[in-house]
């Protein structure tokens, strides 16, 4: 893959994580109830950044990283901006309203200032390397996360039991999925490493 092919792949992913951040404030509405309490799951937006590295990856670190990054802060920025078209606060111009909306998600971007380039240069390892180690580590960050909101969860207390199972859920079927998908692509490299053993060897 080429530097061009490249830097358009990261384009790419970042568009679906602005839309991907959009079609995520559409769906959480006014925030509550269920869908509102998983809303406010973070391992979710480590996944985007995992995928977004690895989906970017041809044994260039650095564009995965970039890739984490950008695709964390877009889906967020998308997020805020149909935040800021839901919400209206009187006769607030909607520049104001997106503006406030920022600020009030300030802490989530801190957060992706590290989130997004770790899980991006998790996702490039897993896809130079084929390694089962960070999708598992993926897969019990969902895990802890739901133990942590069943035990400690202050905000939507009466939906903590329902999105930690959800969550215990996605965090299984991600590590399933992930386990498989691994599997796969190490059969194919293997299989094409005997290929190309064969075309070597002399007749």
């Amino acid at each position: 893959m080429t530097t061009s092919q490249q830097i358009q792949r990261v384009l790419a992913v970042g568009v679906i994580a602005l839309v991907l951040g959009a079609l995520d404030s559409l769906i959480k509405g006014d925030g509550a109830g269920l869908v509102g309490a998983l809303s406010q799951t973070a391992a979710p937006w480590f996944l985007l950044a995992f995928l977004a590295g690895a989906a970017t990856s041809d044994r260039r670190i650095v564009l995965s990283v970039v890739a984490g990054f950008g695709a964390t802060i877009l889906a967020l920025i998308g997020f805020y901006f149909v935040n800021s078209l839901i919400f209206r606060f009187g006769s607030v111009s909607w520049l104001s309203r997106f503006h406030y909306s920022l600020g009030v998600g300030k802490m989530y971007f801190e957060l992706a200032l590290f989130s997004g380039p770790l899980f991006g240069a998790f996702g490039a390892w897993w896809k130079k390397n084929l390694s089962m180690a960070p999708v598992v580590a993926l897969g019990l960050l969902f895990l802890f996360e739901a133990l942590a909101r069943a035990t400690q969860s202050k905000i939507f207390a009466q939906y903590a039991d329902p999105v930690a199972a959800i969550e215990v859920f996605v965090g299984v079927l991600w590590t399933v999925l992930a386990f498989c998908t691994t599997r796969m692509l190490r059969q194919r490299a293997d299989s094409q490493k005997v290929r190309q053993i064969k075309v070597l060897e002399p007749s």
